[in-house]
């Protein structure tokens, strides 16, 4: 037993040194700066061999410099040939978040936690010019102080497994995936796609369009087209950047039309007691061809079955805005900053009062992150705020504004 933990730990260092693709990719723009370009080519085929972010980025600074070198461009680097097309790995997440949320209406805001712990194995396989990824996970969430949250109406528990293909080469990303969603006695399914054009580079920049889709089984779904801006370097100043528009549709009650029905149930209720109550009252005496010719003209009995009970599609458009942008330090420090923005018009709902609500949503935060080999620690805050303009009808149905502010702490890893 002794002897296979420290083969563990051995096995858990020796992966822990190992030099990570963004290690090698400065490596080889170091060489680069001082004018070694060979040795500077062979850093870089290197640094493709190994996962991360900066394949697309490195495959075409070889075919740059194999361009310029006169060398034939197969599409491939000798060191990633030499290696095994499969890679096996292992990404994660350990977090915990504190939350507080505040709506309109709400006294006291409500106060609780998320700890939560994420694995998400993967293969690579890599072909000529295409990454391929095949990923599964398994995200649990457990709920602190659940019993206090009974407006955020979280369960005490969530379990999630999901599913996911990547496809990226030749200045494009195709992202597919599938997520299985437990919470407590509630079970639905998400799938979602995201696809990615480039359509020019400058330097270190690329200028692109996104189409993305999302559908949940519970009833939401989202589309939206952005044209996208990225730049991206191993250190320094980091950015994306995507505006565009986003159609989004949900279930929604139709408020409406259960109010009529309850309303003429109610008057239905009172008219056919009253008649009641007016026969007792005076002693109606009948024979029965009296009687049948009182009941053929009384109000029918109302059933409750007659209360509309109805659910509808609420459907919004408007523009949206997302971007995140970071600096990354030579220390292996990074800070970063995001904003997620979407201005929604009613084009669809129950009734003509939905068509004339708005809603504003907005996702903005900060987050400082600490690199070490293949581990990533971080601490940061975020808030989302949730904002309707809502006609007299809706005021009072809906909540007209939220606010969920995170602390954020954790680690992620890939191995």
């Amino acid at each position: 037993m002794i002897r296979l933990f420290g083969l563990m730990m051995l096995v858990l260092v020796a992966l822990l040194l190992a030099e990570t693709q963004e290690e090698a990719y400065y490596r080889a723009m170091k060489l680069e700066e001082a004018g070694d370009i060979t040795a500077a080519l062979r850093a870089f085929e290197e640094a493709i061999a190994l996962p991360g972010e900066y394949t697309e980025e490195i495959q075409g600074i070889i075919r740059e410099y194999k361009s310029a070198l006169g060398l034939a461009d197969d599409g491939t680097s000798s060191a990633a040939n030499e290696a095994n097309p499969w890679e096996f790995h292992v990404a994660g997440e350990l977090g915990l978040y504190g939350m507080h949320y505040k709506e309109t209406g709400l006294d006291i805001a409500e106060k609780g936690g998320d700890l939560f712990v994420n694995v998400n194995p993967y293969f690579d396989y890599v072909s000529g010019i295409w990454s391929h990824t095949f990923a599964a996970s398994v995200q649990g969430d457990y709920f602190l102080n659940n019993d206090e949250m009974s407006v955020l109406d979280t369960n005490d528990w969530n379990l999630v497994l999901g599913l996911e293909y990547t496809l990226m080469g030749r200045g494009m990303l195709l992202d597919l995936g599938y997520d299985f969603n437990i919470e407590g006695e509630k079970l639905y399914s998400d799938f979602y796609l995201w696809f990615e054009k480039n359509l020019y580079k400058y330097e270190k920049q690329r200028l692109g369009a996104v189409a993305w889709a999302y559908y949940q089984t519970s009833g939401p779904m989202s589309f939206a087209a952005y044209a996208s801006w990225h730049r991206t370097v191993s250190e320094g100043l980091n950015g994306t950047v995507y505006v565009g528009a986003k159609f989004e549709a949900d279930s929604v009650f139709d408020y409406k039309s259960f109010m009529e029905s309850y309303a003429e149930y109610k008057q239905a209720v009172s008219t056919y007691n009253d008649y009641w109550q007016y026969l007792s009252d005076h002693g109606v005496d009948m024979d029965d061809a009296e009687y049948e010719a009182y009941e053929a003209n009384s109000p029918a009995e109302p059933s409750v079955e007659s209360i509309v009970y109805r659910q509808m599609m609420g459907q919004w458009f408007g523009p949206v805005f997302r971007s995140r942008i970071s600096y990354k330090f030579k220390n292996r420090i990074s800070v970063e900053a995001k904003m997620n923005l979407f201005y929604g018009f009613a084009v669809g709902g129950p009734d003509e009062d939905f068509k004339k609500i708005k809603k504003f949503n907005g996702t903005w935060g900060g987050l400082v992150s600490w690199k070490y080999k293949m581990m990533s620690f971080y601490l940061g805050l975020e808030r989302n705020y949730k904002h309707m303009n809502l006609p007299n009808f809706y005021k009072g149905l809906y909540r007209e504004s939220t606010v969920l502010t995170q602390l954020k702490l954790g680690v992620k890893w890939d191995i």
